[in-house]
């Protein structure tokens, strides 16, 4: 049977016009001039620019005419092919036209991938020959101040339901253009129900919608609004958008190595910005808690959590492999201020590292002014892989009292304070730091141990707690996790000692974790005299990292045992030469310069005046076991203040290791009307400073560029149609005032985004139908920049498939509590083609998937999602073979329609002609006509005679159920 014929005949949906890839132009030169650019001036101006005495065959780099052109070879590119480009051959070495030459510094790995995406993209490049000057600030309309606008005169009074409506009524009538009729109410349910929780409504909703709308329409679609804003389901399709401008992902992305480091726990900040959507946080202080969560004052525990989770939106870009990256501090920077001011301001600072802003009003001095921000800010990424070299070995964020790695577990949470406190009066106690001088000093009287109402984390740091207990014979019993190693250099520290009372030279027994002491082995427990080196001896049991282990020493005169986990280590059962010092004091942590601080957690310090039995050591591992095992780490990746913070020179041409004039931490001069506002002084890094100003109403940017977003997700058309770049090469608003008014609304509303889209939804303008009957209209508006209509949207890529899902009923709703990518390798390799199977399979909304970066899940792939990479705030728009292919062969699509063709199929009583009413349901929430029902039967039974096998009855409705998930009905939004 032809197949291509009956779905033809059917709805005519495969075949598809194919669109030239389109890449928005505001994206793909921010990337230009934060990778290309400076890696044409670092390794190929020499040779290949105005500045080389003699162009290398004969070819010029400098300007976009000179590249396509090119030299003696041939052109240097074709763009979207970077296989056959000359370049990419040349920068990978693959023949004779190997460059750079063997004596210059070749590219890194990173930085040819980087040209490689480059050319794939088209090659976009905005040197067109000549220095194009800087709009002055008065001439780019971005950065005029928002003003109130009046209301524009309109000869239909009857329309406008809102002033958005006043706006959009007065631009169409300027052009003699009348707007669509109003959608049915079938349609506006549809269309709300998708734009707020990117779900469908079932039949019920439906109906009952329906109804209410006869009765009382503009009652009906508030109620409704109400009802979906209100829905837990809203945050997780608006804080999708957020995430594309985040540039989500739970990886580093391929380091040119075919290496990608895990981001285990980069899922907190994503279900943090889906409660904070839920929770209509206002977005001033949803961006503060993104930029400075860590430095904000709260007293709430969970609040602080929260806000530390917040700084994962600087924390968890793709970073570049460190070994093959001199400027990597400099790009972690980059990276930062790129989302800070193209997320926030849409405007593209980061053009201005190599010299001024060839475009915006924009210098190196306001990019390094920024960039000191940030260089004073240290950024802390999970348990990412040392091996991969993408983050430095810094200790993390660690939130150990109201949020458990399992938020929905409430029995998880650390039932009890017997860990370690941090000494340092004032530190963040969810933060560790590096503590200096400071010391706990704790009195304890015999055998009372530190527990519930008396406890103490020590962390890259020592506590000291002063005993009265008989010196000959004791014991002493903790638990401890050792958490965070160096492959440079192994894990090595103290984690008990004595010592003079007074002094800090070890003087008595010193328990260990090894790493460099001499008679010590790396991961494995050893005990010391504290003066004699011969007198050291490691035990022969080692010390798994990232658990709990239970060490118990037991003095009895000069014999000395050691239990590991309730066992006794046969390697430390032996006397010890230990001076007699009945003044001595206990230290936790290190004390000694040749060892490194001890990173992780004690708990359960007990000091017992004799010389325990086996049993009782065993009965003490067992019982405390029980309660040391409740207390769960939960790790996040985000930010603090670096302890030194300072000013940031000036990388000549991005080069971090040629540096010129140091420039005062500050904002993008244009932008500043009053410099005293928010100065940094010199004890912070002035991350709160910079998100207090972005917010302050200083600069007409932030409210108009959410604004702008939240509109794009209503209409699929920004009233900036550049939604990343209000700059000189952004598209100019097509209805500015109306833009300002929906701005000043916005923030005199208290910055609520959901009060925000129901004063959009709620406009006559939104409700108008997407069917036009007015030809002049769609002839003088084809691309609907005037909004006489509503565009017909295709479903996004995570929409798709949690529709798939959730016709066929398998669609899970909540979250996942967590990540699948915590259950991967930190350091994952594969060959190529096989990273699909890093995909576990999961019902849940496409919005919990393993993002991994260069590791897309495969079932929206194919749907434009962004690569995560960089900000996103307009997804592609591409219409290719693949996406008409994955309904057709997509195990996703295949085995959903199975579950939905049984489920039709359920009943034997049942007609065929009901079956058919039951899939329409299911599927596109509707019954067929007559003549699709018709046309739906023939096209089962020819399907079905043409099949073979037992199944056949099932795999023919199954095959009729993929054409209507692929019809447009269900694929679009109207």
């Amino acid at each position: 049977m032809n197949f291509t014929r009956i779905i033809t005949k059917w709805t005519g949906l495969l075949v598809l016009i194919l669109f030239p890839y389109e890449l928005a132009i505001g994206d793909g030169l921010v990337f230009f001039e934060s990778k290309i650019r400076p890696a044409l001036v670092k390794y190929c101006y020499e040779c290949h620019s105005s500045a080389s005495n003699e162009l290398g065959g004969s070819l010029s780099l400098e300007f976009r005419d000179d590249i396509l052109r090119g030299g003696e070879s041939g052109p240097a590119i074709i763009k979207e092919n970077p296989q056959d480009s000359l370049l990419i051959r040349a920068i990978r070495g693959n023949d004779d036209l190997a460059m750079p030459p063997k004596d210059k510094e070749s590219l890194p790995e990173g930085v040819i991938q980087d040209f490689v995406r480059w050319v794939g993209m088209g090659a976009p490049d905005p040197r067109a020959g000549k220095i194009v000057n800087p709009k002055p600030k008065k001439q780019l309309w971005s950065l005029e101040p928002v003003s109130e606008r009046s209301l524009p005169e309109v000869k239909d009074l009857e329309w406008p339901r809102d002033r958005i409506d006043r706006f959009i009524l007065s631009k169409l009538e300027s052009k003699k253009l009348p707007p669509a009729k109003a959608a049915l109410p079938q349609t506006l349910i549809r269309r709300l129900y998708y734009d707020l929780i990117g779900l469908a409504p079932s039949v019920e909703k439906i109906n009952n919608f329906v109804l209410a709308y006869k009765r009382d329409s503009d009652e009906a679609v508030s109620a409704l609004v109400d009802e979906l804003l209100s829905s837990q389901f809203f945050g997780e399709r608006w804080g999708r958008h957020w995430l594309d401008i985040a540039r989500y992902g739970e990886s580093n992305g391929n380091d040119g190595l075919g290496r990608n480091a895990t981001f285990p726990h980069a899922w907190r900040f994503r279900d943090y910005v889906i409660n904070s959507f839920n929770r209509d946080v206002p977005y001033d202080r949803f961006i503060k808690e993104q930029i400075a969560g860590d430095l904000l004052s709260v007293d709430d525990v969970e609040e602080r959590n929260r806000n530390l989770v917040a700084t994962g939106f600087l924390a968890i870009g793709s970073k570049p492999a460190k070994a093959m990256n001199e400027n990597f501090a400099m790009d972690v920077v980059d990276d930062q201020i790129n989302v800070v001011t193209t997320a926030l301001l849409g405007m593209s600072v980061s053009c201005a590292r190599c010299h001024d802003h060839k475009h915006d009003p924009i210098s190196s001095k306001d990019y390094y002014g920024l960039a000191g921000i940030f260089k004073s800010t240290e950024t802390l990424w999970g348990k990412a892989a040392n091996e991969a070299l993408t983050a430095p070995s810094t200790p993390l964020h660690e939130l150990l009292d109201r949020l458990p790695d399992n938020q929905e577990d409430n029995s998880r949470v650390p039932v009890f304070r017997s860990e370690l406190k941090e000494v340092t009066e004032g530190l963040n106690p969810l933060v560790y730091s590096t503590l200096k001088e400071a010391t706990n000093e704790i009195a304890l009287e015999k055998g009372i141990s530190l527990s519930d109402e008396d406890y103490a984390k020590c962390n890259n740091g020592r506590m000291r707690v002063k005993s009265t207990v008989p010196y000959d014979n004791y014991s002493v019993s903790f638990w401890f996790r050792n958490d965070t190693g160096n492959s440079s250099q192994p894990i090595t520290a103290y984690l008990f000692s004595y010592a003079k009372d007074g002094d800090d030279k070890q003087a008595g027994e010193n328990i260990g974790i090894g790493g460099k002491h001499d008679k010590s082995v790396t991961g494995k427990l050893f005990i010391w005299n504290g003066t004699e080196l011969d007198q050291s001896i490691a035990g022969s049991n080692e010390i798994p990292e990232g658990s709990w282990n239970h060490v118990v020493m037991v003095r009895s005169n000069d014999r000395v045992r050691l239990y590991l986990n309730g066992g006794k280590d046969p390697e430390i059962d032996t006397e010890i030469k230990i001076a007699k010092n009945p003044d001595r004091e206990i230290f936790v942590g290190s004390r000694n310069d040749n060892f490194a601080p001890l990173n992780g957690q004690l708990a359960e310090l007990a000091i017992f005046d004799r010389a325990l039995s086996v049993e009782e050591v065993k009965s003490l591992h067992s019982s405390s076991g029980q309660k040391v095992g409740t207390v769960q780490k939960a790790w996040a990746m985000g930010v603090r203040d670096k302890e030194k913070v300072e000013n940031c020179k000036i990388n000549i041409n991005g080069n971090s290791k040629k540096l010129g004039a140091s420039v005062s931490r500050g904002f993008p001069s244009v932008l500043v009307s009053d410099p005293d506002s928010f100065s940094i002084g010199s004890d912070s890094s002035g991350r709160l400073q910079l998100a207090e100003w972005i917010v302050s109403g200083q600069h007409p940017l932030t409210a108009r560029v959410l604004v702008n977003r939240v509109w794009q997700h209503l209409f699929g058309r920004g009233i900036v149609n550049t939604p990343d770049d209000f700059g000189f090469y952004g598209s100019r608003p097509s209805h500015p005032a109306l833009l300002d008014d929906l701005a000043i609304r916005f923030m005199n509303e208290d910055w609520s985004i959901k009060n925000l889209i129901k004063i959009i939804v709620l406009s006559r303008t939104y409700q108008l139908d997407s069917y036009i009957e007015d030809e002049e209209l769609l002839s003088v508006d084809p691309d609907n920049i005037f909004v006489g209509r509503h565009s017909r949207r295709r479903l996004d890529a995570e929409t798709n498939r949690d529709r798939i899902l959730q016709a066929s009923g398998d669609l899970i709703a909540g979250s996942t509590n967590g990540s699948a990518v915590d259950k991967l390798d930190v350091l994952l390799n594969w060959p190529p083609g096989e990273a699909k199977y890093l995909h576990q399979a999961s019902n849940h909304r496409s919005i919990y998937l393993c993002m991994l970066r260069d590791a897309q899940p495969p079932d929206l792939v194919a749907f434009n999602l962004p690569d995560g990479f960089s900000v996103t705030g307009l997804r592609e728009k591409t219409d290719i073979p693949t996406q008409a292919l994955f309904y057709l062969n997509s195990p996703l699509v295949v085995e959903q329609s199975k579950v939905i063709a049984n489920d039709v199929l359920g009943n034997e009583n049942v007609s065929d002609e009901k079956r058919v009413e039951k899939m329409y349901l299911k599927v596109l929430r509707r019954l067929p006509s007559v003549n699709e029902a018709v046309t739906a039967l023939d096209y089962i039974q020819g399907v079905r005679a043409k099949l073979k096998g037992n199944d056949e009855f099932v795999r023919s409705w199954a095959s009729f159920c993929q054409v209507l998930l692929a019809s447009n009905e269900f694929r679009y939004i109207d």
